[in-house]
Protein backbone atom coordinates (compact mmCIF):
# COMPACT_ATOMS: atom_id res chain seq x y z
CA UNK A 1 0.00 0.00 0.00
CA UNK A 2 1.76 3.43 -1.02
CA UNK A 3 1.61 6.54 1.41
CA UNK A 4 -0.77 8.27 -0.27
CA UNK A 5 -3.09 5.32 0.15
CA UNK A 6 -2.35 4.24 4.34
CA UNK A 7 -3.04 8.89 3.88
CA UNK A 8 -6.34 8.50 2.51
CA UNK A 9 -8.05 5.84 4.71
CA UNK A 10 -6.75 6.99 7.75
CA UNK A 11 -8.62 10.44 7.03
CA UNK A 12 -11.79 8.45 5.99
CA UNK A 13 -11.57 6.51 9.04
CA UNK A 14 -11.01 9.49 11.13
CA UNK A 15 -13.82 11.80 9.18
CA UNK A 16 -16.47 8.51 9.59
CA UNK A 17 -15.70 8.71 13.54
CA UNK A 18 -13.49 5.45 13.43
CA UNK A 19 -10.73 5.21 15.10
CA UNK A 20 -7.31 5.65 13.03
CA UNK A 21 -4.94 3.23 12.66
CA UNK A 22 -2.31 3.92 15.24
CA UNK A 23 1.01 5.53 13.75
CA UNK A 24 3.67 2.76 14.34
CA UNK A 25 1.67 -0.11 13.91
CA UNK A 26 2.69 -2.10 10.80
CA UNK A 27 -0.18 -4.43 10.64
CA UNK A 28 -2.42 -1.58 10.27
CA UNK A 29 -0.65 0.69 7.60
CA UNK A 30 1.49 -2.13 6.24
CA UNK A 31 4.13 -0.46 5.48
CA UNK A 32 6.96 -0.37 7.54
CA UNK A 33 8.56 2.05 6.29
CA UNK A 34 6.07 4.79 7.03
CA UNK A 35 6.19 3.95 10.47
CA UNK A 36 7.32 6.44 13.05
CA UNK A 37 7.23 9.45 10.46
CA UNK A 38 6.15 12.14 12.01
CA UNK A 39 5.30 13.62 8.13
CA UNK A 40 2.14 10.67 8.06
CA UNK A 41 0.53 12.54 11.08
CA UNK A 42 0.97 16.05 9.65
CA UNK A 43 -0.30 14.96 6.26
CA UNK A 44 -3.37 13.15 7.20
CA UNK A 45 -4.27 16.17 9.56
CA UNK A 46 -3.62 18.44 6.03
CA UNK A 47 -5.97 16.08 4.31
CA UNK A 48 -8.68 15.47 7.31
CA UNK A 49 -9.03 19.56 7.22
CA UNK A 50 -9.12 19.77 3.27
CA UNK A 51 -12.39 16.97 3.01
CA UNK A 52 -13.65 19.24 5.90
CA UNK A 53 -13.08 22.65 3.81
CA UNK A 54 -14.61 20.82 1.14
CA UNK A 55 -17.78 19.44 2.90
CA UNK A 56 -18.03 22.72 4.46
CA UNK A 57 -18.41 24.37 0.72
CA UNK A 58 -20.62 21.64 -0.30
CA UNK A 59 -23.00 22.80 2.61
CA UNK A 60 -22.90 26.54 1.68
CA UNK A 61 -23.09 25.45 -1.88
CA UNK A 62 -26.30 23.51 -1.00
CA UNK A 63 -27.60 26.02 1.08
CA UNK A 64 -26.78 28.89 -2.01
CA UNK A 65 -28.85 26.29 -4.45
CA UNK A 66 -31.96 26.24 -1.76
CA UNK A 67 -32.24 29.74 -2.03
CA UNK A 68 -31.58 30.28 -5.83
CA UNK A 69 -34.62 27.38 -5.90
CA UNK A 70 -36.95 29.67 -4.49
CA UNK A 71 -36.33 32.60 -6.62
CA UNK A 72 -38.48 34.52 -9.58
CA UNK A 73 -36.20 33.32 -12.72
CA UNK A 74 -36.12 29.86 -11.26
CA UNK A 75 -40.15 29.99 -10.49
CA UNK A 76 -40.36 31.68 -14.08
CA UNK A 77 -38.89 29.02 -15.94
CA UNK A 78 -40.71 26.10 -14.13
CA UNK A 79 -43.89 27.70 -14.82
CA UNK A 80 -42.52 28.19 -18.73
CA UNK A 81 -41.53 24.17 -19.07
CA UNK A 82 -44.60 22.83 -17.28
CA UNK A 83 -47.05 25.16 -19.47
CA UNK A 84 -44.82 23.65 -22.64
CA UNK A 85 -45.47 20.27 -21.38
CA UNK A 86 -49.29 20.28 -20.83
CA UNK A 87 -50.91 22.61 -22.66
CA UNK A 88 -53.85 21.87 -21.20
CA UNK A 89 -54.85 22.77 -18.68
CA UNK A 90 -51.86 24.47 -17.61
CA UNK A 91 -50.78 26.86 -21.00
CA UNK A 92 -54.30 27.97 -20.51
CA UNK A 93 -53.58 28.99 -16.63
CA UNK A 94 -49.89 30.69 -18.33
CA UNK A 95 -51.09 33.87 -18.47
CA UNK A 96 -52.35 33.55 -14.57
CA UNK A 97 -49.35 32.09 -13.66
CA UNK A 98 -47.36 35.30 -14.90
CA UNK A 99 -49.26 37.66 -13.28
CA UNK A 100 -48.81 36.20 -10.39
CA UNK A 101 -45.21 36.41 -10.99
CA UNK A 102 -44.99 39.69 -11.73
CA UNK A 103 -46.75 40.76 -8.23
CA UNK A 104 -44.20 38.40 -6.14
CA UNK A 105 -41.18 40.16 -8.12
CA UNK A 106 -37.77 41.20 -6.62
CA UNK A 107 -36.45 38.13 -5.67
CA UNK A 108 -36.21 36.68 -1.88
CA UNK A 109 -36.97 38.53 1.08
CA UNK A 110 -36.62 37.54 5.15
CA UNK A 111 -34.64 34.90 6.19
CA UNK A 112 -34.19 33.23 2.33
CA UNK A 113 -32.52 36.23 1.27
CA UNK A 114 -30.44 36.47 4.64
CA UNK A 115 -29.55 32.89 3.71
CA UNK A 116 -28.18 33.26 0.22
CA UNK A 117 -26.24 36.00 1.03
CA UNK A 118 -24.66 34.93 3.71
CA UNK A 119 -23.96 31.48 1.92
CA UNK A 120 -22.36 33.50 -1.38
CA UNK A 121 -20.17 35.63 0.45
CA UNK A 122 -18.98 33.06 2.85
CA UNK A 123 -18.25 31.40 -0.60
CA UNK A 124 -16.31 34.18 -1.55
CA UNK A 125 -14.60 33.72 1.68
CA UNK A 126 -13.60 30.34 1.07
CA UNK A 127 -12.04 30.79 -2.46
CA UNK A 128 -10.06 33.17 -1.83
CA UNK A 129 -9.17 32.90 1.82
CA UNK A 130 -7.06 30.08 1.96
CA UNK A 131 -5.78 27.81 4.63
CA UNK A 132 -6.41 29.85 8.18
CA UNK A 133 -3.88 29.77 10.68
CA UNK A 134 -5.07 28.67 13.68
CA UNK A 135 -6.74 25.33 11.69
CA UNK A 136 -3.20 24.60 10.22
CA UNK A 137 -1.78 24.96 13.56
CA UNK A 138 -4.53 22.86 15.72
CA UNK A 139 -4.30 19.21 15.21
CA UNK A 140 -8.60 18.19 14.88
CA UNK A 141 -10.38 15.89 17.99
CA UNK A 142 -8.27 16.54 20.88
CA UNK A 143 -10.27 18.66 23.67
CA UNK A 144 -12.66 16.35 24.90
CA UNK A 145 -10.93 12.75 24.18
CA UNK A 146 -12.50 10.64 27.00
CA UNK A 147 -15.54 12.69 27.62
CA UNK A 148 -18.30 11.38 28.85
CA UNK A 149 -22.28 12.02 28.65
CA UNK A 150 -23.30 15.25 26.51
CA UNK A 151 -20.65 17.34 25.13
CA UNK A 152 -22.19 20.88 24.36
CA UNK A 153 -20.55 23.54 22.39
CA UNK A 154 -21.67 26.58 20.97
CA UNK A 155 -22.58 30.45 21.11
CA UNK A 156 -23.06 30.31 24.56
CA UNK A 157 -23.70 32.99 27.77
CA UNK A 158 -21.85 32.74 30.82
CA UNK A 159 -25.17 32.21 32.94
CA UNK A 160 -26.05 29.05 29.88
CA UNK A 161 -22.30 27.57 30.64
CA UNK A 162 -22.87 27.73 34.04
CA UNK A 163 -26.34 26.17 34.13
CA UNK A 164 -25.68 23.22 31.62
CA UNK A 165 -22.21 22.86 33.58
CA UNK A 166 -23.70 20.21 35.54
CA UNK A 167 -25.13 18.04 33.27
CA UNK A 168 -22.88 18.01 30.52
CA UNK A 169 -19.34 19.05 29.33
CA UNK A 170 -19.76 22.62 27.89
CA UNK A 171 -17.49 24.22 25.50
CA UNK A 172 -18.75 27.81 24.27
CA UNK A 173 -17.07 29.10 21.43
CA UNK A 174 -15.99 32.97 20.17
CA UNK A 175 -15.96 34.25 16.99
CA UNK A 176 -12.78 34.50 15.73
CA UNK A 177 -12.35 31.07 16.15
CA UNK A 178 -15.44 29.15 16.09
CA UNK A 179 -15.15 27.02 13.00
CA UNK A 180 -11.66 25.98 13.84
CA UNK A 181 -12.61 24.99 17.74
CA UNK A 182 -15.89 22.90 16.18
CA UNK A 183 -13.82 20.81 14.43
CA UNK A 184 -11.99 19.76 17.73
CA UNK A 185 -14.86 19.63 19.98
CA UNK A 186 -15.73 16.78 19.94
CA UNK A 187 -19.47 17.89 20.68
CA UNK A 188 -22.72 16.36 20.05
CA UNK A 189 -24.77 19.17 20.04
CA UNK A 190 -24.58 22.62 18.95
CA UNK A 191 -26.88 25.50 21.08
CA UNK A 192 -27.30 28.49 19.12
CA UNK A 193 -28.61 31.35 21.97
CA UNK A 194 -30.12 34.22 21.32
CA UNK A 195 -29.16 35.77 24.60
CA UNK A 196 -25.32 35.91 23.78
CA UNK A 197 -26.23 38.46 20.78
CA UNK A 198 -27.11 40.85 23.58
CA UNK A 199 -25.11 43.91 24.30
CA UNK A 200 -21.70 42.70 26.05
CA UNK A 201 -21.54 39.21 24.98
CA UNK A 202 -18.58 38.49 22.01
CA UNK A 203 -21.39 37.48 19.48
CA UNK A 204 -23.11 40.60 20.17
CA UNK A 205 -25.33 42.10 17.40
CA UNK A 206 -24.80 39.54 15.56
CA UNK A 207 -27.87 39.53 13.51
CA UNK A 208 -27.48 43.25 12.56
CA UNK A 209 -26.54 44.42 9.30
CA UNK A 210 -24.15 46.84 11.02
CA UNK A 211 -22.14 43.97 12.49
CA UNK A 212 -21.77 42.14 9.12
CA UNK A 213 -18.63 39.89 9.93
CA UNK A 214 -19.88 38.49 13.49
CA UNK A 215 -23.08 37.69 11.52
CA UNK A 216 -20.98 35.42 8.71
CA UNK A 217 -19.25 33.92 10.87
CA UNK A 218 -21.90 33.00 12.78
CA UNK A 219 -23.39 31.64 9.69
CA UNK A 220 -20.08 30.23 8.89
CA UNK A 221 -20.44 27.99 12.33
CA UNK A 222 -24.10 26.63 11.44
CA UNK A 223 -22.74 25.40 8.00
CA UNK A 224 -19.48 24.11 9.35
CA UNK A 225 -21.65 22.21 12.38
CA UNK A 226 -24.12 21.08 9.69
CA UNK A 227 -21.27 19.71 7.56
CA UNK A 228 -19.50 17.98 9.85
CA UNK A 229 -22.87 16.41 10.91
CA UNK A 230 -23.96 17.85 14.50
CA UNK A 231 -27.21 18.90 15.09
CA UNK A 232 -27.99 23.02 15.72
CA UNK A 233 -30.80 24.29 17.41
CA UNK A 234 -31.74 27.98 17.97
CA UNK A 235 -32.49 28.47 21.58
CA UNK A 236 -34.84 31.48 21.16
CA UNK A 237 -34.75 32.72 25.10
CA UNK A 238 -34.93 36.73 24.52
CA UNK A 239 -38.24 38.85 23.57
CA UNK A 240 -37.49 39.10 19.45
CA UNK A 241 -37.36 43.24 20.41
CA UNK A 242 -33.63 42.91 22.64
CA UNK A 243 -32.31 40.43 19.65
CA UNK A 244 -33.53 41.31 16.19
CA UNK A 245 -32.63 40.07 12.65
CA UNK A 246 -32.10 36.31 13.76
CA UNK A 247 -34.92 35.23 12.24
CA UNK A 248 -32.64 33.77 8.94
CA UNK A 249 -30.26 31.88 12.15
CA UNK A 250 -33.89 30.20 12.72
CA UNK A 251 -34.17 29.10 9.17
CA UNK A 252 -30.89 27.69 9.00
CA UNK A 253 -30.86 25.49 12.37
CA UNK A 254 -32.47 22.06 12.42
CA UNK A 255 -34.80 23.27 15.35
CA UNK A 256 -35.77 25.62 17.55
CA UNK A 257 -36.42 25.96 20.89
CA UNK A 258 -38.70 28.60 22.72
CA UNK A 259 -38.18 27.14 26.43
CA UNK A 260 -35.31 28.16 27.60
CA UNK A 261 -33.08 25.80 29.99
CA UNK A 262 -34.72 25.56 32.83
CA UNK A 263 -33.81 25.56 36.27
CA UNK A 264 -30.59 24.41 37.61
CA UNK A 265 -30.96 23.01 40.74
CA UNK A 266 -27.71 22.81 41.62
CA UNK A 267 -27.87 26.69 41.56
CA UNK A 268 -30.83 27.80 42.49
CA UNK A 269 -32.40 25.24 45.86
CA UNK A 270 -33.60 25.60 49.23
CA UNK A 271 -30.24 24.36 50.71
CA UNK A 272 -29.14 26.25 54.57
CA UNK A 273 -32.45 28.82 54.49
CA UNK A 274 -32.18 31.03 57.32
CA UNK A 275 -35.51 30.74 59.55
CA UNK A 276 -35.50 34.36 60.05
CA UNK A 277 -34.88 35.69 56.82
CA UNK A 278 -36.87 38.67 56.16
CA UNK A 279 -40.39 38.81 54.69
CA UNK A 280 -41.39 41.60 52.90
CA UNK A 281 -41.52 40.63 49.18
CA UNK A 282 -39.18 42.03 47.29
CA UNK A 283 -39.11 42.86 43.29
CA UNK A 284 -35.58 40.96 41.88
CA UNK A 285 -35.56 43.35 38.61
CA UNK A 286 -34.36 46.01 36.70
CA UNK A 287 -37.61 47.66 36.00
CA UNK A 288 -38.65 46.67 31.89
CA UNK A 289 -39.07 50.31 30.09
CA UNK A 290 -41.71 48.37 27.44
CA UNK A 291 -43.36 46.55 30.09
CA UNK A 292 -46.97 46.27 29.47
CA UNK A 293 -48.83 49.40 31.07
CA UNK A 294 -51.08 47.31 33.80
CA UNK A 295 -47.92 45.38 35.05
CA UNK A 296 -46.17 49.29 35.26
CA UNK A 297 -49.38 50.43 37.20
CA UNK A 298 -49.03 47.45 39.38
CA UNK A 299 -45.37 47.17 40.14
CA UNK A 300 -45.65 51.12 40.73
CA UNK A 301 -48.43 50.72 43.18
CA UNK A 302 -46.44 48.29 45.37
CA UNK A 303 -43.34 50.24 45.14
CA UNK A 304 -43.76 51.27 48.82
CA UNK A 305 -44.82 47.88 50.42
CA UNK A 306 -42.44 45.85 48.29
CA UNK A 307 -38.58 46.43 47.78
CA UNK A 308 -37.05 47.23 44.65
CA UNK A 309 -33.64 45.32 44.15
CA UNK A 310 -32.72 46.52 40.64
CA UNK A 311 -30.33 44.80 38.19
CA UNK A 312 -28.47 41.74 39.73
CA UNK A 313 -25.97 39.86 38.54
CA UNK A 314 -26.67 36.36 37.43
CA UNK A 315 -24.20 34.84 39.81
CA UNK A 316 -25.84 36.81 42.77
CA UNK A 317 -29.01 35.50 42.37
CA UNK A 318 -29.36 32.49 44.26
CA UNK A 319 -27.73 33.80 47.27
CA UNK A 320 -30.35 36.54 47.22
CA UNK A 321 -33.23 34.19 46.40
CA UNK A 322 -32.19 32.05 49.68
CA UNK A 323 -31.64 35.05 52.05
CA UNK A 324 -35.90 36.67 51.58
CA UNK A 325 -38.80 34.61 52.30
CA UNK A 326 -41.00 36.27 49.43
CA UNK A 327 -40.69 37.75 46.09
CA UNK A 328 -43.01 39.63 43.24
CA UNK A 329 -42.32 38.16 39.46
CA UNK A 330 -43.26 38.60 36.66
CA UNK A 331 -41.12 35.91 34.33
CA UNK A 332 -42.12 32.30 34.73
CA UNK A 333 -38.56 31.22 34.66
CA UNK A 334 -37.98 33.42 37.45
CA UNK A 335 -40.32 32.34 39.36
CA UNK A 336 -39.55 29.24 39.23
CA UNK A 337 -36.06 29.70 40.10
CA UNK A 338 -37.58 31.81 43.35
CA UNK A 339 -39.37 29.02 44.60
CA UNK A 340 -36.60 26.57 43.97
CA UNK A 341 -35.27 28.23 47.21
CA UNK A 342 -37.81 28.05 49.19
CA UNK A 343 -39.62 31.78 48.88
CA UNK A 344 -42.95 32.71 48.06
CA UNK A 345 -43.73 33.74 44.76
CA UNK A 346 -46.88 36.24 43.78
CA UNK A 347 -47.18 36.52 40.11
CA UNK A 348 -47.83 39.83 38.70
CA UNK A 349 -48.15 38.62 34.97
CA UNK A 350 -50.52 35.84 33.65
CA UNK A 351 -48.26 33.12 33.86
CA UNK A 352 -49.68 30.25 35.46
CA UNK A 353 -46.54 28.70 37.92
CA UNK A 354 -47.77 25.75 40.00
CA UNK A 355 -46.70 26.97 43.76
CA UNK A 356 -46.97 30.76 42.84
CA UNK A 357 -49.60 32.80 44.06
CA UNK A 358 -51.97 34.23 41.64
CA UNK A 359 -54.84 36.20 41.25
CA UNK A 360 -58.49 34.86 40.67
CA UNK A 361 -59.24 32.51 37.80
CA UNK A 362 -59.75 34.75 34.79
CA UNK A 363 -59.20 37.83 36.52
CA UNK A 364 -56.13 39.70 36.76
CA UNK A 365 -54.69 41.90 39.75
CA UNK A 366 -56.43 45.16 40.88
CA UNK A 367 -54.10 47.29 42.83
CA UNK A 368 -55.62 46.94 46.08
CA UNK A 369 -56.04 43.02 45.80
CA UNK A 370 -52.09 43.17 45.48
CA UNK A 371 -51.56 45.56 47.99
CA UNK A 372 -53.30 43.53 50.51
CA UNK A 373 -51.98 40.54 48.89
CA UNK A 374 -48.56 41.42 49.36
CA UNK A 375 -49.11 42.72 53.25
CA UNK A 376 -51.04 39.08 53.84
CA UNK A 377 -47.44 37.92 52.65
CA UNK A 378 -45.07 39.84 54.50
CA UNK A 379 -46.65 38.87 57.70
CA UNK A 380 -46.57 34.91 57.09
CA UNK A 381 -43.39 33.02 58.71
CA UNK A 382 -41.13 31.75 56.42
CA UNK A 383 -41.79 28.56 54.25
CA UNK A 384 -41.05 25.15 56.92
CA UNK A 385 -39.19 22.39 54.58
CA UNK A 386 -42.76 20.18 54.15
CA UNK A 387 -44.07 23.17 52.62
CA UNK A 388 -41.28 23.80 50.16
CA UNK A 389 -40.83 19.99 49.25
CA UNK A 390 -44.01 19.72 46.77
CA UNK A 391 -43.02 22.60 45.16
CA UNK A 392 -39.48 21.38 44.00
CA UNK A 393 -40.63 18.30 43.57
CA UNK A 394 -42.87 20.11 40.42
CA UNK A 395 -39.92 21.48 39.18
CA UNK A 396 -37.20 18.68 39.40
CA UNK A 397 -39.90 16.77 37.25
CA UNK A 398 -40.71 19.13 34.94
CA UNK A 399 -38.35 22.57 34.88
CA UNK A 400 -35.49 21.38 35.79
CA UNK A 401 -32.37 21.83 33.48
CA UNK A 402 -32.08 17.86 32.52
CA UNK A 403 -35.68 17.78 31.66
CA UNK A 404 -34.69 20.40 29.34
CA UNK A 405 -31.80 19.10 27.76
CA UNK A 406 -33.56 15.70 27.42
CA UNK A 407 -35.97 17.99 25.43
CA UNK A 408 -33.54 19.63 23.19
CA UNK A 409 -31.65 15.69 22.60
CA UNK A 410 -34.79 14.67 21.72
CA UNK A 411 -35.68 17.12 19.22
CA UNK A 412 -31.47 16.65 18.04
CA UNK A 413 -32.41 13.00 17.44
CA UNK A 414 -29.79 11.96 20.17
CA UNK A 415 -30.68 8.97 22.86
CA UNK A 416 -31.93 10.45 26.50
CA UNK A 417 -29.44 8.26 28.16
CA UNK A 418 -26.79 10.60 27.32
CA UNK A 419 -27.62 12.66 30.19
CA UNK A 420 -26.60 10.88 33.01
CA UNK A 421 -27.44 12.58 35.61
CA UNK A 422 -30.57 11.10 36.34
CA UNK A 423 -29.56 7.71 35.82
CA UNK A 424 -29.60 5.61 38.74
CA UNK A 425 -30.01 1.93 39.18
CA UNK A 426 -31.54 0.11 41.93
CA UNK A 427 -29.45 -2.39 43.40
CA UNK A 428 -31.33 -5.51 45.27
CA UNK A 429 -31.53 -9.37 46.21
CA UNK A 430 -33.87 -11.80 44.85
CA UNK A 431 -33.18 -15.41 45.12
CA UNK A 432 -36.76 -17.11 43.38
CA UNK A 433 -39.54 -15.37 41.18
CA UNK A 434 -41.50 -15.04 44.28
CA UNK A 435 -39.15 -12.21 45.41
CA UNK A 436 -39.12 -10.43 42.54
CA UNK A 437 -42.59 -10.13 42.18
CA UNK A 438 -42.41 -8.56 45.33
CA UNK A 439 -39.73 -6.56 44.31
CA UNK A 440 -41.52 -5.36 41.04
CA UNK A 441 -44.56 -4.33 42.95
CA UNK A 442 -42.76 -2.40 45.44
CA UNK A 443 -40.59 -0.48 42.41
CA UNK A 444 -43.75 -0.42 40.18
CA UNK A 445 -45.32 2.00 43.22
CA UNK A 446 -42.93 4.40 42.61
CA UNK A 447 -43.11 8.05 41.22
CA UNK A 448 -39.51 8.02 39.64
CA UNK A 449 -38.79 5.03 37.60
CA UNK A 450 -35.14 3.55 37.72
CA UNK A 451 -32.69 3.79 34.74
CA UNK A 452 -31.66 0.29 35.53
CA UNK A 453 -32.48 -2.73 38.28
CA UNK A 454 -29.53 -5.01 39.27
CA UNK A 455 -30.70 -7.99 40.74
CA UNK A 456 -28.40 -10.45 42.94
CA UNK A 457 -30.02 -14.14 42.39
CA UNK A 458 -28.82 -16.37 44.94
CA UNK A 459 -27.94 -19.66 44.27
CA UNK A 460 -25.50 -22.62 45.89
CA UNK A 461 -23.25 -22.72 43.01
CA UNK A 462 -22.72 -21.09 39.46
CA UNK A 463 -24.22 -23.96 37.60
CA UNK A 464 -27.35 -24.08 39.28
CA UNK A 465 -27.75 -20.18 39.19
CA UNK A 466 -29.09 -20.24 35.17
CA UNK A 467 -32.61 -21.11 36.31
CA UNK A 468 -33.64 -19.02 39.02
CA UNK A 469 -32.12 -16.33 36.89
CA UNK A 470 -34.51 -16.96 34.60
CA UNK A 471 -37.64 -17.21 36.54
CA UNK A 472 -36.10 -14.01 38.35
CA UNK A 473 -36.37 -11.65 35.22
CA UNK A 474 -39.32 -12.93 34.16
CA UNK A 475 -41.04 -11.95 37.23
CA UNK A 476 -39.43 -8.69 36.30
CA UNK A 477 -40.92 -8.30 33.10
CA UNK A 478 -43.34 -5.07 34.19
CA UNK A 479 -40.48 -3.20 34.92
CA UNK A 480 -38.95 -4.22 31.71
CA UNK A 481 -41.64 -2.82 30.01
CA UNK A 482 -41.56 0.69 31.71
CA UNK A 483 -38.11 0.90 30.08
CA UNK A 484 -36.22 -0.32 33.20
CA UNK A 485 -33.20 -1.76 31.88
CA UNK A 486 -32.87 -5.63 34.06
CA UNK A 487 -29.35 -7.04 34.79
CA UNK A 488 -29.74 -10.64 36.57
CA UNK A 489 -26.54 -11.51 38.47
CA UNK A 490 -25.76 -14.76 40.10
CA UNK A 491 -24.80 -14.78 43.52
CA UNK A 492 -23.26 -17.71 44.68
CA UNK A 493 -23.99 -18.56 48.30
CA UNK A 494 -21.66 -19.41 51.46
CA UNK A 495 -18.18 -19.01 48.92
CA UNK A 496 -15.60 -16.08 49.76
CA UNK A 497 -17.41 -13.03 47.58
CA UNK A 498 -20.95 -14.66 48.27
CA UNK A 499 -22.80 -14.59 51.18
CA UNK A 500 -21.28 -14.69 54.25
CA UNK A 501 -21.30 -18.21 56.26
CA UNK A 502 -22.98 -16.64 59.03
CA UNK A 503 -25.94 -15.37 57.34
CA UNK A 504 -29.19 -16.47 58.09
CA UNK A 505 -30.07 -18.81 55.15
CA UNK A 506 -33.19 -17.32 53.40
CA UNK A 507 -32.90 -13.98 55.20
CA UNK A 508 -30.99 -11.67 52.56
CA UNK A 509 -28.07 -9.13 53.43
CA UNK A 510 -29.87 -5.69 54.09
CA UNK A 511 -28.85 -3.04 51.45
CA UNK A 512 -28.89 -0.62 54.00
CA UNK A 513 -25.70 -2.20 55.61
CA UNK A 514 -22.66 -1.61 54.24
CA UNK A 515 -20.25 -2.30 56.69
CA UNK A 516 -20.83 -6.32 55.49
CA UNK A 517 -18.57 -7.40 52.69
CA UNK A 518 -20.39 -9.15 49.74
CA UNK A 519 -23.32 -8.67 47.10
CA UNK A 520 -23.89 -4.66 47.53
CA UNK A 521 -20.37 -3.98 45.95
CA UNK A 522 -20.92 -6.83 43.57
CA UNK A 523 -24.27 -5.20 42.67
CA UNK A 524 -22.96 -2.13 42.23
CA UNK A 525 -19.52 -2.65 39.85
CA UNK A 526 -22.42 -4.79 37.81
CA UNK A 527 -24.17 -1.32 37.04
CA UNK A 528 -23.59 0.96 34.65
CA UNK A 529 -25.52 4.27 35.52
CA UNK A 530 -23.37 6.51 37.99
CA UNK A 531 -25.71 6.51 40.83
CA UNK A 532 -27.02 3.50 42.92
CA UNK A 533 -29.84 3.16 45.46
CA UNK A 534 -29.66 -0.35 47.56
CA UNK A 535 -33.58 -1.55 47.87
CA UNK A 536 -34.24 -3.79 51.15
CA UNK A 537 -36.78 -6.54 50.45
CA UNK A 538 -40.15 -6.13 52.38
CA UNK A 539 -39.04 -2.56 53.54
CA UNK A 540 -41.95 0.05 52.20
CA UNK A 541 -41.02 3.05 50.56
CA UNK A 542 -42.75 5.48 49.97
CA UNK A 543 -44.22 6.59 46.35
CA UNK A 544 -41.34 9.37 46.35
CA UNK A 545 -38.56 7.38 47.78
CA UNK A 546 -36.01 7.84 44.25
CA UNK A 547 -37.40 10.57 43.59
CA UNK A 548 -36.74 12.46 46.44
CA UNK A 549 -33.30 11.08 46.59
CA UNK A 550 -32.61 12.07 43.14
CA UNK A 551 -33.88 15.82 43.61
CA UNK A 552 -31.84 15.80 46.75
CA UNK A 553 -28.41 14.91 44.86
CA UNK A 554 -29.92 17.22 41.73
CA UNK A 555 -29.58 20.15 44.39
CA UNK A 556 -26.43 19.08 46.73
CA UNK A 557 -24.45 17.57 44.05
CA UNK A 558 -23.41 15.30 47.14
CA UNK A 559 -21.58 11.73 46.60
CA UNK A 560 -24.15 10.36 48.45
CA UNK A 561 -27.59 11.08 49.85
CA UNK A 562 -29.07 9.77 52.83
CA UNK A 563 -31.40 10.59 56.18
CA UNK A 564 -29.34 11.59 59.22
CA UNK A 565 -32.09 13.91 60.70
CA UNK A 566 -30.82 17.24 59.40
CA UNK A 567 -33.54 18.72 56.97
CA UNK A 568 -31.70 19.62 53.57
CA UNK A 569 -28.31 19.78 55.02
CA UNK A 570 -24.71 18.64 54.57
CA UNK A 571 -23.51 16.39 57.02
CA UNK A 572 -20.44 14.87 58.82
CA UNK A 573 -21.57 11.09 58.33
CA UNK A 574 -24.33 9.39 57.38
CA UNK A 575 -26.14 5.69 56.19
CA UNK A 576 -26.38 6.59 52.14
CA UNK A 577 -29.28 5.77 50.63
CA UNK A 578 -28.31 7.14 47.38
CA UNK A 579 -24.52 7.34 46.14
CA UNK A 580 -22.35 7.31 43.11
CA UNK A 581 -21.70 3.88 41.89
CA UNK A 582 -17.72 3.91 42.91
CA UNK A 583 -18.88 4.60 46.53
CA UNK A 584 -21.00 1.64 46.94
CA UNK A 585 -18.13 -0.29 44.58
CA UNK A 586 -15.23 0.32 47.14
CA UNK A 587 -16.86 -1.95 49.63
CA UNK A 588 -15.19 0.79 52.22
CA UNK A 589 -17.53 1.12 55.54
CA UNK A 590 -15.99 4.26 56.70
CA UNK A 591 -18.69 6.96 55.78
CA UNK A 592 -16.22 10.01 56.05
CA UNK A 593 -14.17 11.95 53.26
CA UNK A 594 -16.89 12.80 50.18
CA UNK A 595 -20.13 14.88 50.30
CA UNK A 596 -22.60 13.85 52.24
CA UNK A 597 -26.22 15.10 52.26
CA UNK A 598 -29.38 14.38 54.38
CA UNK A 599 -32.78 14.70 53.27
CA UNK A 600 -34.76 14.53 56.16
Amino acid sequence: MSKAETWMSQVDAFDMGEEPPAVGDPDATGDPDATGDPSVAAERDRLARSLRETRLQLAMTQARLGALEQSATMELGRTLVRAARRPWPRGVQLPLDLVRLWRERGGLAGPGAATLALASAQLGDLAGGGDRLLSVLTAPGLDTAGTAGLVITGVLTARSCATLAADAAVLPLLPHDADVMLESAGADLVLIEAAAMLAGSAWAYAGDPAAADRGRRLGRLIAAARALGKPVIFVRNVPAYLAPGLDWVAASCDAVSDDGLGVQLAMFNPIGLDGSRPRDPVYADPRDPREPPAIRALLNDVAGPASLAGQVPWRRRPALYREHAAFLAVSAGQAREQLACGARVIMISGHQVDGAIMPTAGEGWSAAALRDKVAAVGAERPLAEAEILPVLREIFAAHATPVRLMALAALAGLPGDMIGARQIAVAARADDAAAAAALCVSLMRQRMMPAELVVLVGAPDAASAELPGRAVTAALGDLADRGVTIRAVPWVTGVPGGRDATDNPGQPSEPGQLGEPGWLPRAAKMARSPWVVPWRAGHQYHESYLFDLACARECSQADAVGYAGAAYAFVPSLEPALASREFFASGDAARHGPRLFSVS
